[in-house]
C-alpha cells in the first residue's frame, strides 16, 4: 500500500515535470520547495536530483542538438562545472538557508536594473566571454548550495538575447551538468543507497510523465510571452528565496 507520503512526492514531480515540458525550465524550482515542506532540504535535492537529470535531458533533445549546445556554450557549461563543485560541497558538509538571500539580492537587483541604471549590455558586448564564465561560475555555486541556479541562467539567457528554443537547450544542458556535479559530490558523501533509489527511480517516471504532457503545449508559446515568462519567475524566485529563508 502507498504511503500518503508517497502520493504527495508524487503528485509534486508531476506537477513539476508537467509545468518543465510547458515553459522548458523549472522542474527543481517547482519539486524542490515542496519537497522540503516535510523533510530537510539536502533530501528534498537528492530525491529531485535523478528526475531532474531526465526533464532536463529531454528538454535538450526535443529541439536542440546536444553537440551543437556544447559546441558554442562548452566555456559556459565548463564554469558551471567548477562552481558547482563549490556549490554541491558547500551544501553537502556546510548547509545554510541563508546562502539564498545572496541569490534573491542579485535577481531583485537585476530585475530593478532600469531603476538602478544597471546593464550588463555594455559588458556582454565588449567582454562577452569573460561575462558569460563568471555567470556561469556563479549560477554552478548558486546551483550546487540552493538547487536554485535558474534565476542567474535567466538573468544570461536574458543578457544573451537567445530565441526561445535555443535558450531552452542552453538552460537544460547547464541543468544537467549542475545535477550530474551534485549526484556525484551526494554519492561520494554516501547519501545514495539501495533505499533512497528504490524510492526515487519511480519518481523519475512519474516526472517524465509529467514533463511528456507539458511538452504538447510548449510551441503554443511565443516568444514575447517567454521572455516575460522568464521575468515573472525570476520575481516569483526572488520573494520564495527570501521568505523560505526565514520560514
Amino acid at each position: 500500500m502507498l504511503s500518503e507520503f508517497f502520493i504527495y512526492e508524487a503528485l509534486i514531480v508531476l506537477l513539476a515535470g508537467f509545468i518543465h515540458g510547458s515553459i522548458g525550465f523549472g522542474f527543481p524550482m517547482i519539486a524542490t520547495p515542496l519537497l522540503a515542506t516535510f523533510m530537510d532540504l539536502k533530501k528534498a535535492v537528492l530525491y529531485t536530483l535523478l528526475p531532474s537529470i531526465i526533464v532536463n535531458g529531454s528538454s535538450i533533445t526535443r529541439d536542440n542538438s546536444l553537440i551543437d549546445v556544447w559546441r558554442e556554450y562548452k566555456l559556459l557549461i565548463i564554469s558551471i562545472v567548477c562552481g558547482s563543485l563549490m556549490g554541491s560541497s558547500l551544501l553537502v558538509y556546510f548547509c545554510s538557508d541563508y546562502y539564498k538571500l545572496v541569490l534573491a539580492f542579485v535577481v531583485i537587483l537585476y530585475l530593478g536594473r532600469g531603476k538602478f541604471k544597471i546593464s550588463l549590455a555594455p559588458y556582454m558586448e565588449h567582454h562577452r566571454l569573460a561575462v558569460t564564465i563568471i555567470m556561469g561560475l556563479l549560477s554552478g555555486i548558486v546551483g550546487g548550495i540552493a538547487n536554485f541556479m535558474i534565476p542567474v541562467l535567466i538573468i544570461l539567457i536574458l543578457e544573451l538575447n537567445l530565441e526561445k528554443k535555443r535558450s531552452i537547450g542552453v538552460m537544460n544542458l547547464c541543468f544537467v551538468t549542475n545535477k550530474l556535479i551534485q549526484v556525484l559530490i551526494f554519492g561520494l558523501n554516501g547519501s545514495f543507497n539501495l533505499a533512497n533509489l528504490t524510492f526515487i527511480v519511480p519518481l523519475v517516471l512519474i516526472a517524465f510523465g509529467g514533463f511528456y504532457i507539458g511538452s504538447k503545449i510548449q510551441d503554443k508559446i511565443d516568444e514575447k510571452l517567454y521572455k516575460k515568462v522568464l521575468h515573472g519567475a525570476l520575481w516569483v524566485l526572488s520573494f520564495y528565496l527570501i521568505v523560505s529563508t526565514f520560514a
